[in-house]
């Protein structure tokens, strides 16, 4: 029994209809940004496109890592990428698929093949792309795939299209979001950001479309919401998939109708805003759960680019670990530090389950606790459960005690910046639930009480 059609982000069906303008598959361009650079193929079938780097290949992808036969999307029944047996592995929503496993397609959607990455759009969607060469490279991103990836938003970001950044917790989402505004023609208007899991939900309405003076019990003033200071800009909301679905039907409307209604008022307000939204969920786990629109993530979805974690890009860690180290500095008034091979290589072979956020924060820490030094060393990461420490006893007890003292401010701040959710507080710093209620036990912190 054939799967059932796939719908696009523009809500017409993807199915195999052979010639017209009517066609939803006529038009269609894949962006492949590689080793070689990144190029616009326009697709002259609908039947099915192979990958690879041999000659024989519909599309020529000149990577090392793509095998000489990679992969096959397929337009019939659905749109379908197929794994051929390649050496480096088909990568669709961040999953790599079995020899001969097809994984389904959406119009916007990108995909890995290798480490070459590949965005299926239509033309009239893309406009000129300005070659990697041609932009400063980005000063904390060395891994090939990053690159390719900030290489493929150059010939996106200047579309109208919504993306849909997906990622784990802490990856730099937000940082990938900003990057797409600051490389769109709405670069010099607003980027707000909304974090839709650090706002409850009787708030997340008023937030999002605004009130009017009146419209409830302490509104003592109108207040224009979230989509109305976008206006001409761009709309990052994180942590998408925490929103609830009451507020996702009226999100719709909005993006459909252009139009948002304060709270209180009987007439709308017109906006022009550019949706850009993430999430560290699968939203299309979310959609069959029902616990996700399945026309709001198709509407979201213009576009779904994969950040990988951090420890899958390794050669962007001493990038970030001496931008951070330098920001920190800074704000103690103290020249930035360097970073010694040591330090380098335990913060290589570290997991980093909490991604850059807890790079971020285990470099604010070493810098903290280097008290000025010139280089920071692997003891200064204390990254171990149980670090070893090159100074005497004395003074290990003293910076263990200013570790513990700087950890439990971080988890206060973060409480109070949720309104004392521990689920979000300890997404905010990178760790799970579990480690945050052995920290506030370890402090001697009383959990925050559940709101009735």
């Amino acid at each position: 029994m054939a799967s059932p059609p796939f719908q696009d982000p523009h809500g017409a069906t993807v199915t195999h209809r052979p010639g017209g303008d009517g066609d939803p598959l006529a038009g269609l361009v894949l962006v492949v940004s590689a080793e070689s650079g990144v190029s616009a193929v326009p697709i002259a079938t609908t039947r099915a496109v192979t990958f690879g780097r041999g000659a024989d290949a519909d599309v020529t992808v000149v990577d090392q890592s793509v095998s000489r036969r990679h992969a096959m999307l397929r337009f019939e029944p659905e749109i379908a990428l197929e794994d051929l047996g390649s050496t480096n592995g088909t990568i669709v929503h961040g999953r790599r698929l079995t020899p001969g496993e097809r994984a389904p397609i959406t119009i916007g959607s990108v995909f890995e093949i290798g480490r070459a990455t590949v965005l299926l759009q239509r033309a009239r969607e893309l406009v000129q792309m300005t070659p990697a060469s041609a932009r400063a490279a980005e000063d904390t991103v060395a891994d090939p795939t990053m690159l390719r990836l900030y290489a493929l938003l150059d010939a996106v970001a200047p579309t109208r299209l919504p993306i849909l950044i997906l990622g784990e917790t802490g990856v730099g989402k937000d940082v990938f979001a900003a990057a797409a505004h600051a490389r769109s023609p709405r670069a010099s208007a607003p980027l707000v950001k909304l974090n839709c899991a650090a706002i409850s939900e009787s708030l997340m309405e008023s937030e999002l479309f605004g009130y009017e003076r009146g419209a409830f019990t302490g509104a003592d003033r109108a207040k224009p919401g979230f989509f109305e200071a976008a206006h001409g800009g761009t709309l990052f909301l994180d942590e998408i998939g925490e929103m609830p679905l009451a507020t996702q039907a009226k999100l719709l409307r909005v993006l459909e109708s252009g139009e948002v209604m304060r709270l209180g008022s009987l007439a709308p307000t017109t906006v022009d805003v550019r949706v850009i939204s993430a999430t560290n969920r699968d939203p299309r786990r979310l959609v069959a759960e029902q616990r996700f629109r399945a026309d709001l993530f198709f509407r979201l979805n213009g576009i779904s680019i994969a950040v990988p974690p951090l420890r899958a890009r390794t050669g962007d860690i001493a990038l970030l670990a001496r931008l951070f180290a330098r920001r920190a500095a800074e704000k103690l008034g103290r020249a930035a530090p360097a970073l010694a091979p040591s330090a380098l290589r335990a913060l290589e072979a570290y997991g980093w389950p909490g991604n850059v956020r807890e790079l971020r924060n285990v470099i604010d820490r070493a810098v903290a606790l280097a008290g000025g030094a010139a280089t920071l060393e692997a003891s200064h990461l204390l990254l171990g459960d149980e670090p070893t420490l090159e100074e005497p006893s004395a003074d290990a007890a003293t910076l263990r005690q200013e570790k513990e003292s700087f950890e439990k401010q971080r988890v206060l701040d973060a409480l109070a910046q949720t309104g004392g959710n521990q689920t979000k507080a300890a997404a905010l710093l990178g760790v799970s639930r579990r480690t945050l209620v052995y920290k506030l036990e370890a402090f001697g912190v009383a959990r925050p009480r559940k709101r009735k």
